[in-house]
């Protein structure tokens, strides 16, 4: 009975250590395989062909400040309250049409106190005047002394310039009374009413942005490599993506165009016309930075003075150019990109940039056709890694 019970241990035991050695060699393999896979591996990217494209050079304006050469604020001329506005916001206006009703109450109560200054004036004049009369007829017969003549020239003359003066605060009150009138000094479109009725506005205040809008100007200082590629009088097309700065806080706002233009308003997609006005100095000049001078159309209305964020310019002119996709770059320095060297690896290399559409940027230096650079994401990436890369572009 006692041999069973040890020939059965002895099956465990041997089984246990064969079990253990099987392990031990699972172990074994499966690491050399590991490590085998791990040597071999390619670790699996996306890239693009360098090759020559055709691109309409684009141009983007971080902030530009679009302003009309033919506007101007309406100014409160009298302290009042607005009782009444005849216009309303985009509303076209001529020169000397009434924009606002203002009311100072005090003028009235003044105009009838000046009044009746007047008519007391008026007959003291008449008294003076009669007594001065008399006693010019008894000073030619030598009734009277003539400092009693005197006296009565004296009050007569105190009465007239009494009386002139009265009504020469008349004058200036009717005046001021007319100024609560607010006109517009020039014809043009109602682009914002600053005040709303029951509001007191002070004599300098602005009420009211009147002025032409038609076209609106902007200037940006250009280097003097992409200022070369401009004219005077050429048309470019303008896109704005960022819209327009808010005066509180320096926002961007929701919408880049007048709220009140809802038709044609594409908002980022609205594409404007443009002209090249002005540049300073001239191109037969030296200069590493130029200031140029574009005029936008605004005949439909949807721009409106004031600051904008990425402005974006397109030349009415197509190149043909070594590009690459701009999402090599991870940067905005636009001077380093990562490529599949010849043997299979990641590299780098330095490049120099010339102009974009917005998707290609033109390669000056470091990139020759053919060559294969990384769109990618490669942080963390080491030079040397074996990449195998797929062409988003074939």
């Amino acid at each position: 009975m006692k041999n069973y019970f040890y020939l059965g241990v002895g099956i465990i035991i041997t089984i246990i250590v064969a079990l253990l050695v099987y392990g031990v060699y699972l172990n074994h393999r499966g690491e050399n395989e590991i490590a085998q896979r791990m040597e071999n591996l390619r670790l699996p990217l996306r890239g693009s062909v360098v090759q020559q494209r055709t691109i309409r050079p684009m141009l983007e304006l971080e902030l530009v400040n679009l302003y009309s050469d033919d506007m101007t604020d309406v100014i409160a001329r009298e302290n009042g309250r607005v009782v009444q506005i005849y216009v309303e916001k985009h509303s076209n206006v001529s020169a000397g049409q009434t924009i606002m009703q203002l009311i100072d109450e005090d003028i009235p109560l003044k105009l009838k106190q000046i009044d009746s200054d007047i008519l007391d004036a008026e007959a003291q004049v008449l008294k003076t005047k009669n007594s001065y009369n008399r006693y010019k007829q008894l000073m030619d017969y030598n009734a009277i002394s003539a400092e009693r003549y005197d006296e009565a020239e004296a009050a007569y003359t105190a009465a007239q310039a009494k009386l002139a003066r009265y009504q020469a605060e008349r004058e200036q009150l009717v005046l001021r009374q007319s100024r609560q009138m607010v006109t517009s000094s020039i014809a043009g479109e109602v682009l914002r009413l600053y005040q709303s009725e029951g509001a007191y506005v002070s004599a300098g205040t602005p009420v009211a942005l009147v002025g032409d809008f038609s076209k609106l100007y902007f200037t940006a200082p250009v280097v003097d490599e992409h200022a070369r590629r401009m004219a005077i009088g050429r048309p470019i097309e303008v896109s704005i993506a960022g819209g327009a700065v808010s005066v509180l806080g320096g926002e961007a706002l929701p919408k880049s165009y007048g709220a009140n233009y809802s038709v044609g308003n594409l908002g980022a997609d609205q594409v404007f016309s443009a002209t090249i006005m002005k540049i300073t100095p001239a191109l037969n000049e030296p200069a590493s930075v130029r200031q140029i001078v574009w005029q936008i159309d605004n005949r439909v209305g949807l721009l409106e003075p004031g600051a904008y964020r990425k402005m974006r310019l397109h030349s009415s002119i197509t190149r043909r150019v070594l590009t690459i996709p701009i999402s090599c770059f991870t940067d905005e320095s636009h001077d380093r990109v990562a490529v599949l060297e010849a043997d299979g690896r990641l590299g780098f290399r330095d490049v120099e940039t010339g102009i974009t559409d917005g998707t290609y940027i033109e390669i000056i230096k470091g990139l020759q056709e053919g060559d294969i650079v990384i769109t990618s994401d490669t942080e963390g990436l080491t030079v040397g890694t074996e990449i195998d890369v797929d062409l988003d572009d074939g």
